[in-house]
């Protein structure tokens, strides 16, 4: 409310006393700071704190105000950085974790920025517009007065730079052009009527800008466009499934709401542009159900917690077309079920086993089995477990069986085996400890390796062949609630706990050949009750958890010792990278037909992200691959003659690899030098003078350092000084010098303090 004074058409009898206080006391000309907070807190009372209480303020900078970006490891991380410019006019600078900067102005702000409480306020036309910090971006809360928010027209629009906008559903993305990536997402989730009904807000792309429609009926209204990460899921979800689809996108259905409501959405994740789309609704809440895709593509969702034991939807069972975008209800499971396990079959059938359920009217941990065929779209009773499990796992053996280890039962440290083709089942032996909400990995061997669970720092393998459990090495971090993934080189990647502090970013990486865990990168964000999907790209994406901040880790510039280490990319020298000689390695990757690698010249500022001694390479002419900068020189410019120069070679990205040197000699461009002549010494063409021998025959270097054309001869006519251009012979450029000695003269005369005099000419 900066600027109500003069923009307000209201009367001041019209506004409440305590508002109309505020502002006579602080005046229109010394508005004291927290005016604007104290008037959003008298018209939104219910929805002030949400504006004005972050748990973090805007520091002043030199520019203006600044939110710095979350380290990683942390609940906020992948936040960008945000500076807001001291005026409203100014642009908001958002420079994202990987470095790219987008510009965007906010259309009608005007004023300085200004301290609400915790949150900065800025002017605009009809209304004030507050910047409040979030975990994971920025939230703008624009606080419109009465008579603007009315049928469904714009009420604010922001202009970018250096972003393409896209429509994707509710939201609007900013997408990195040279990438394709969005890099922001911009929604606005909640809009308030000053009556305190919840109203529609929209957003729509107009050419580069972006436009927010509201319909409050002409009320004022509180409404919040959020500036976040693209990338990021639609709602936070923990206990959701994570189910990869044949397209190669992953489906997320339901969760939790930071473990209190269950959720009744979904999104997918496409891993083509990074970004999350909802799709359709779910018939049921479910937090913590079941997933599997089926093999004609559907997915089928059964069971979870949906909040009241006694709610009916624990029986329903759905599936997702992914083609249609729609949910089908199944007919019902015979028994609602929490914290199972779904399998699906060779059979194409799927196998739900045990979970919390009712029995004789009371809630206990089951035995009992039962059969989804996708055919017949019905349920069918199957053998009972050996022992009734909750919170367990289970996993599809090449052999066709269902191994299922562990849980919440009467021992906990036991597995059996289910035969579909006998529908029986028969112990597995006993693991080495006792383990639930552990998980269970199909490796390439046909051993099953079993992570983890509540407390253990341990995991160990169970040998289908001969039926016995052997420990693996020891964990690096003990873990409760992991999730785990399968990469191509055979290795499996295991993210997630929970510790005695909280959650942790940690991941480690379990090789089957040394049979010892060791520790990867760790994850951005500290995450819990997560999921962990491998991509078909050899990636894997780590979603939920809390969170709506989703990541993916990959090999790329990870070590190797062949290409079976580094899924879609190759080895290069021990290194993943998406060529043999490319980013992000920035080192010099042997070239298969030379061989070796030069030393880097001198003066090159190269950043290596993953070096090695004695390879800081560039090209050197003869088809060596080395690591060249952006736009680095793989073959210089040469003099053809004096006046025309052979251009250089560029590098197109880090790493680039220079083609055989006659070959570019036959295709490269002759660059005219035009009015210069080429420097013998660089090989181009000279760009500026200091004499007339830097420029071509019929140029002359002028005054300003250019090759200019030769003047034309003098005129015999000349209007200044006509006596003086006689007696130096020069014409206009005898006027010309005589002028300049006259100016000369007069400024050396006032130094002495002399009268000025003209010059004598002899």
């Amino acid at each position: 409310m900066a600027a109500l004074c003069p923009r307000s058409t209201r009367p001041l009898a019209a506004l409440s006393p305590l508002l109309t206080a505020a502002l006579l006391l602080g005046g229109c000309g010394a508005e004291p700071e927290d005016t604007a907070a104290a008037a959003l807190r008298l018209r939104f009372p219910e929805h002030a704190d949400a504006v004005l209480s972050a748990r973090e303020a805007f520091a002043p900078a030199a520019d203006g105000f600044r939110l710095a970006a979350a380290e990683r490891g942390g609940a906020r991380a992948g936040r960008p950085e945000v500076a807001l410019p001291r005026e409203g006019s100014g642009a908001i600078r958002f420079r994202t974790p990987a470095g790219t900067e987008v510009r965007v102005r906010e259309l009608g702000a005007a004023g300085a920025g200004r301290s609400a409480e915790r949150a900065m306020s800025y002017g605009r036309a009809g209304g004030t517009s507050f910047w409040t910090a979030t975990d994971e971006g920025v939230e703008e809360w624009l606080l419109l007065e009465a008579g603007i928010a009315r049928g469904g027209e714009p009420v604010a629009a922001w202009e970018v730079e250096g972003a393409t906008l896209r429509e994707r559903g509710e939201a609007v993305e900013l997408v990195d052009e040279p990438s394709g990536a969005p890099v922001l997402r911009v929604t606005a989730p909640r809009a308030y009527a000053a009556s305190g009904r919840a109203v529609a807000a929209a957003l729509r792309v107009r050419g580069s800008r972006i436009e927010l429609s509201v319909d409050a009926g002409g009320e004022a209204v509180l409404v919040d466009p959020l500036w976040e990460p693209a990338g990021r899921m639609n709602y936070p979800r923990s206990y959701t499934s994570a189910t990869l689809l044949p397209s190669g996108k992953v489906l997320l259905a339901g969760g939790a709401d930071l473990g209190v409501s269950s959720r009744d959405t979904a999104e997918i994740y496409d891993p083509a542009d990074n970004s999350w789309t909802l799709a359709a609704r779910m018939h049921a809440r479910r937090s913590a159900p079941a997933s599997v895709t089926l093999q004609d593509g559907d997915v089928l969702v059964v069971g979870g917690y949906v909040g009241d034991p006694a709610e009916a939807t624990r029986f329903i069972a759905e599936r997702y077309d992914p083609a249609a975008d729609a949910w089908t209800l199944t007919e019902p499971a015979l028994e609602p079920r929490e914290e199972m396990t779904a399998t699906l079959l060779q059979s194409g059938k799927v196998l739900v086993t045990g979970g919390l359920g009712t029995l004789d009217g009371r809630w206990v941990y089951l035995s009992s089995t039962e059969l989804y065929d996708p055919m017949t779209n019905t349920w069918s009773p199957a053998a009972p477990m050996r022992e009734r499990r909750g919170r367990h796992a289970a996993t599809l053996l090449p052999s066709g069986e269902v191994l299922v280890t562990g849980g919440i039962s009467e021992l906990g440290d036991t597995a059996e085996l289910y035969d579909p083709a006998t529908d029986t089942w028969r112990s597995a032996g006993s693991m080495t400890r006792k383990r639930y909400e552990h998980t269970m990995t199909l490796l390439p061997s046909g051993k099953i390796l079993v992570t983890g669970g509540l407390a253990p720092a341990d995991a160990e393998l169970f040998d289908p062949a001969t039926g016995t459990w052997t420990p693996t090495g020891p964990l690096n971090r003990p873990r409760s609630h992991p999730a785990a993934a399968l990469l191509p080189s055979g290795k499996v990647l295991v993210v997630g706990t929970t510790t005695p502090v909280g959650d942790s970013a940690s991941a480690e990486l379990y090789d089957p050949m040394t049979n010892a865990w060791v520790l990867t990168e760790p994850m951005d964000s500290m995450r819990d009750i997560t999921t962990a999907t491998s991509l078909l790209n050899g990636e894997v994406l780590v979603a939920g958890g809390a969170t709506s901040y989703a990541e993916r880790y990959t090999s790329h510039g990870s070590a190797c010792t062949s290409d079976d280490d580094c899924g879609s990319y190759v080895c290069a020298e021990g290194v993943c990278c998406e060529s043999r000689c490319t980013e992000p390695c920035h080192t010099c990757a042997l070239s298969p037909v030379v061989g070796r690698c030069v030393p880097q010249p001198k003066g090159w500022d190269l950043r290596m992200d993953c070096a090695h001694e004695g390879c800081d390479g560039a090209c050197d002419g003869f088809g060596a691959c080395a690591a060249v900068p952006l736009d680095g020189a793989c073959f210089p410019a040469v003099c053809v003659d004096d006046t025309h120069s052979l251009a250089a070679v560029r590098c197109l990205a880090h790493g680039g690899t220079c083609a055989d040197p006659g070959v570019e000699t036959e295709t490269r461009d002759v660059l005219d030098c035009v009015a210069y002549r080429c420097d013998p010494v660089s090989g181009a063409c000279k760009d500026g003078c200091d004499s007339i021998h830097d420029c071509a025959l019929g140029f002359v270097c002028d005054l300003s350092g250019r090759c200019v054309p030769v003047p034309p001869a003098p005129s015999p006519r000349c209007s200044a000084a006509p006596a003086a251009a006689a007696a130096t012979g020069g014409g206009c450029l005898g006027a010309l010098l005589v002028a300049l000695l006259a100016a000369a003269a007069r400024r050396s005369s006032v130094r002495r303090g002399e009268p000025a005099r003209a010059p004598e000419v002899s």
